[in-house]
């Protein structure tokens, strides 16, 4: 319980950062909640969707034909540290296929339903009038699901919940896939609702990925501390980008 809680603030600190940039135009009724609903809901959809895609990963590399032998609890585990033992044999091959494989179940999957889930409520008349209202609104989404998605994996570990606070990255994404939503409304070119996709899920991928990789061999670790720093600055960009779009009213453009 403490450790939820301890994951909590700085995302919560960002909805309230998002509401009084909306003060003198706020969300239509019941609209924030909405927003957060939406979160919640692109966050369980998206870990569905990511442990089907892991059971079936397991299933090719296992074999159709030797699922019956996993009838047997000995012959299951031994079967599953094979596995295990294998996926910490790195080989380019290996980096290629896990990487597209994280850019699929992780990245991209995470990405477009958490577009999608936000577009759903954006879609009621009266909630998108501005380019910053679209970014804001993808916003409240992906702070949700990062809500949700933190109480989950940082369950029972202080350490861990500390950590998931003082990284929010799903903001991150959504202020980049803002960005480049309104850009396309404002330019009337669909490309810029793709990059608005496709570019969060890419660095979001490379993120994963070493993560991914640090976990199978310690000799990523500074491919992987070198991803934090990255994230972080680029996090703070962001945080620094959205404030002074919202102080000179860059992105109160009509769209």
């Amino acid at each position: 319980m403490l450790a939820a809680l301890m994951s909590m603030p700085v995302s919560v600190g960002l909805l309230i950062w998002i509401l009084r940039m909306k003060k003198y135009d706020p969300f239509p009724r019941f609209t924030f909640i909405k927003l957060l609903i939406a979160g919640a809901i692109a966050g369980a959809l998206s870990g569905f969707i990511t442990i089907i895609g892991a059971i079936i990963n397991a299933i090719i590399q296992i074999g159709p034909e030797q699922l019956k032998m996993l009838a047997d609890p000995a012959t299951a585990q031994q079967t599953l540290q094979q596995i295990n033992e294998a996926s910490k044999v790195i080989t380019p091959d290996k980096i290629l296929w896990g990487f597209i494989r994280t850019f699929i179940l992780i990245g991209f999957v995470e990405e477009f339903i958490k577009f999608l889930c936000a577009k759903i409520v954006m879609r009621k008349e009266g909630v998108v009038n501005t380019w910053m209202d679209a970014l804001l609104c993808f916003a409240v989404v992906a702070v949700s699901f990062q809500l949700i998605e933190d109480i989950q994996y940082s369950a029972g570990s202080v350490a861990l919940a500390i950590f998931r606070a003082l990284t929010p990255f799903h903001f991150t994404f959504a202020v980049i896939m803002g960005y480049y939503y309104g850009l396309g409304k404002v330019k009337g070119n669909g490309l810029y609702t793709i990059l608005a996709i496709g570019v969060p899920a890419l660095i979001h991928t490379m993120y994963d990925f070493s993560i991914n990789l640090l976990k199978r061999n310690d000799n990523f670790i500074f491919l992987n501390l070198g991803m934090n720093a990255f994230m972080l600055i680029l996090t703070v960009i962001m945080i620094l980008k959205l404030r002074k779009w919202h102080k000179e009213g860059t992105l109160d453009i009509y769209i």
